[in-house]
């Protein structure tokens, strides 16, 4: 699939529009509806971004709080990030592994440096990693990734492995994803960044993350080659994050509606500096 309709903004800005209002009572009821455990849609989730007021956001706090309990329990889950390779080919602005970045050191651990990185990481307790990499690869390309993988859950220190790698890599093929299933991943992370079209031109000049598309289907690619796990995941700081939040909900909706699952994670990062890339200090 590389048909990215589902984003829909003739759907969304008008949940956005200046004079829309929203009354207590309306509030009162989405979030009572939330409650449910059945999600919310988004024109309810629009609503409460709409109606912030400090009564509002106690209330929205204390419902998120119940859901979160009720769905997830008591409980935090700890990963440990292992970037294995600052390699490159795109050209986004915000970013320091941008390809023509001269003032970053380019890097790919050798399967070797990788099995150290994780005896280190079992020492001090971890059980789960996220292998994080550039969106390019040595000379043995994808198949890098494929060896890091492996290379991850054969490493032990004592008695101890890692439960679960969890990845987060460039868009695949659906043959490319079927030979990362069979790794015994756990969750495949892909980050739109922006589901803002224009600002996504914008901020990614060149490369094959330049291709709007082609990143917004890739869970569509991923799920049917069998990857049903997925994290999605925007990048505040570059468009307006009330569109962002929706536009990220028109995702996981469409995905649920096709594949009958959304993703088992949203990520917010936040825009930061890096080196050798001023838009991310001076951003719009």
């Amino acid at each position: 699939m590389n048909n990215s309709s589902f984003i829909d903004d003739s759907k969304i800005l008008p949940l956005l529009a200046s004079d829309r209002k929203v009354s207590q009572n309306e509030i009162k009821e989405i979030l009572a509806k939330a409650r449910e455990l059945k999600g919310l849609s988004t024109k309810e989730v629009a609503a409460l971004m709409i109606a912030s007021s400090p009564e509002t956001d106690k209330e929205l706090f204390e419902t998120a709080s119940f859901v979160k309990d009720n769905i997830y329990g008591k409980r935090l889950v700890m990963f440990a990030p292992l970037y294995i390779s600052s390699l490159c080919s795109n050209e986004c602005v915000y970013c320091a592994f941008r390809v023509k970045n001269k003032d970053v050191k380019r890097c790919a651990l050798s399967q070797d440096e990788i099995a150290a990185e994780i005896k280190l990481m079992l020492d001090q307790g971890h059980k789960r990693v996220l292998l994080v990499a550039g969106e390019s690869y040595p000379a043995e390309g994808f198949k890098y990734v494929l060896d890091s993988v492996n290379t991850i859950y054969k490493t032990r220190s004592g008695i101890s492995s890692m439960r679960r790698v969890n990845a987060n890599v460039a868009p695949l093929t659906i043959e490319d994803f079927k030979a990362l299933k069979e790794t015994g991943i756990g969750t495949y992370q892909l980050f739109q960044e922006t589901y803002h079209r224009d600002t996504y031109k914008k901020v990614h000049l060149a490369g094959k993350k330049s291709d709007y598309d082609w990143r917004v289907t890739g869970f569509d690619r991923a799920m049917e080659a069998g990857l049903g796990d997925v994290g999605a995941g925007i990048l505040f700081g570059l468009a307006d994050w009330k569109y962002e939040i929706l536009a990220l909900l028109q995702h996981v909706h469409h995905l649920e509606e096709k594949y009958g699952v959304g993703p088992h994670t949203i990520s917010v990062p936040r825009l930061e500096p890096a080196v050798g890339s001023p838009y991310a200090t001076n951003s719009p």
